[in-house]
């Protein structure tokens, strides 16, 4: 028997007690890592590394860290860096200048009784027509913002990833007062149970998938006061609060909140005196449904900021515990946080207690952060991981020129449309040096014209025009990064971008 031969019977035994030693946590054993470029990855570095960690199940998308640089893994073994286009609904593919192009193009079967037909083979025929145009320029992932409506389990046939998007409600304020009514009591076991209700249903379509990245949960939630104190002054009841505290009985929310006031103060009447309230007996809160605001502001603060804290557990932990359980295939990404500017106690926006419980939650962070690749974007994400400890995504942030038709355009601000090109490539290069990043999906794909814009009032900058034409000035320099993301990857290191 050769010596080759003996070598390499040592180091399968050695690769598979390693997999053995995640296997318990991460599913069974599958074969060695794959970078996309179609390089087999190193197994005895892999295994000399001494950090080397499996999360997830290795049979469908998992994290693999490697000499510190942490990677997604597809159910093969191939090692990726996940980047897309958001915004692919039909507010940019059907608006009142396109509608009748799109309307030829896919047929007008695309809409029953004024509404997307999901189930039509018209809507599989425009699903196709993004997985193409996203493939053609090196994009593998279909990013977060798409319509909830669409039948994610067919971006299985196209064999391109996706973001799940399991929707338990709403806790962003200006959406969750439209919408749904107000924010969640997560307290309540009525609304547990029409989470695990949705969980289930949501589960059974996409547990089993291969291109699944993993679960995510709201868009910019408003964890803390911070999040939207930008449009107010003085102290206002958070609407996640006030909408759990203003419901009549003695609700679980309510008993919460009475918990914290108890530990706040020292009796019934202290409590009253400072909200302006009748409250004779600490059981008095549940008959309470209107509470002004505090005499002293930031002992009011200090309230709100505790019953945040709980409402945030609570809420990504029933995420957690209802996925982990209906779904233990697929990793937890969370809801995408909204950062901002950073400041002393605050994590680029977010108080440093709301990392703190993300963590413990979530097996990657998934972010909004909008800037150029400078040292403060560095220092932010630097934050993020040093918080935490976990890999990144920032799952939304784009560069945009204001063509012409638009009267103004979302996105870090540039002169030119091949300079958004420019801009892409160096901020995905730059990002990859972090052995923290997993990747990026810009803001976005079809540009929106003059009277289409979203909540910000601004049009939709694109890669593509509103009728599907490729702004190669720009996507020319994304496809060339796009093929380069796993090469500069693995030039990261655990000391980081030099």
């Amino acid at each position: 028997m050769s010596k080759t031969f003996l070598f390499a019977c040592s180091l399968a035994a050695i690769l598979q007690a390693h997999r053995v030693a995640v296997s318990q946590e991460a599913g069974p054993p599958r074969s060695p890592t794959l970078d996309a470029t179609g390089t087999e990855g190193d197994a005895p570095g892999r295994l000399a590394s001494p950090d080397w960690r499996v999360v997830g199940n290795p049979n469908y998308v998992h994290l693999e860290r490697v000499d510190g640089a942490w990677w997604m893994v597809d159910g093969n073994g191939v090692r990726f860096v996940p980047t897309g286009m958001n915004h692919i609904g039909q507010m940019y593919r059907f608006a009142p200048y396109n509608r009748a192009f799109w309307l030829g193009e896919f047929g007008e079967g695309i809409y029953k009784d004024g509404q997307i037909n999901w189930k039509g083979p018209e809507a599989k025929e425009w699903m196709a027509r993004v997985a193409k145009d996203h493939k053609d320029y090196g994009f593998n992932t279909i990013a977060f913002h798409r319509p909830h409506a669409m039948p994610d389990e067919h971006w299985d046939e196209l064999e391109i990833f996706y973001m799940g998007k399991p929707k338990l409600g709403e806790i962003t304020a200006k959406y969750a007062a439209k919408w749904w009514g107000g924010m969640p009591d997560v307290f309540s076991a009525e609304w547990r149970t029409q989470a695990e209700q949705k969980v289930k249903y949501y589960c059974r379509f996409h547990k089993n998938s291969k291109y699944c990245l993993g679960h995510t949960f709201n868009d910019q939630p408003d964890y803390s006061i911070n999040a939207i104190r930008k449009s107010q002054r003085g102290f206002f009841h958070h609407p996640w609060v006030i909408d759990i505290i203003k419901k009549p009985g003695l609700t679980e929310g309510k008993r919460v909140w009475m918990e914290i006031l108890r530990r706040h103060y020292e009796t019934p009447a202290d409590a009253a005196a400072m909200y302006g309230v009748k409250l004779d007996r600490w059981e008095d809160i549940g008959s309470i449904t209107q509470w002004p605001k505090p005499k002293d502001q930031w002992r009011g603060e200090a309230d709100q900021t505790e019953m945040l804290k709980r409402c945030v557990e609570a809420w990504l932990k029933t995420h957690h515990d209802l996925l982990r359980e209906h779904d233990p295939n697929h990793l937890i990404l969370g809801d995408k946080i909204g950062m901002g500017v950073m400041g002393p106690g605050w994590g680029g926006g977010q108080p440093d207690w709301i990392w703190d419980i993300v963590e413990k939650y979530v097996d990657v962070v998934l972010i909004q952060s909008y800037d150029y690749y400078n040292q403060r974007h560095r220092d932010q994400l630097e934050m993020v991981y040093e918080r935490t400890g976990l890999p990144i995504i920032n799952g939304d942030h784009s560069y945009g020129f204001r063509r012409p038709r638009m009267n103004a355009v979302k996105g870090v601000p540039v002169n030119s449309l091949e300079a958004v090109g420019v801009q892409y490539s160096e901020y995905l290069k730059g990002i990859m040096g972090h052995p923290y990043m997993l990747g990026w999906q810009t803001c976005g794909y079809l540009e929106t014209w003059s009277g289409v814009t979203d909540s910000t009032g601004q049009e939709q900058g694109g890669f593509f025009d509103p009728y599907g034409k490729p702004l190669l000035e720009a996507l020319n320099h994304a496809k060339a990064a796009n093929e380069q993301a796993v090469e500069w990857h693995r030039q990261a290191n655990a000391f980081g971008p030099e």
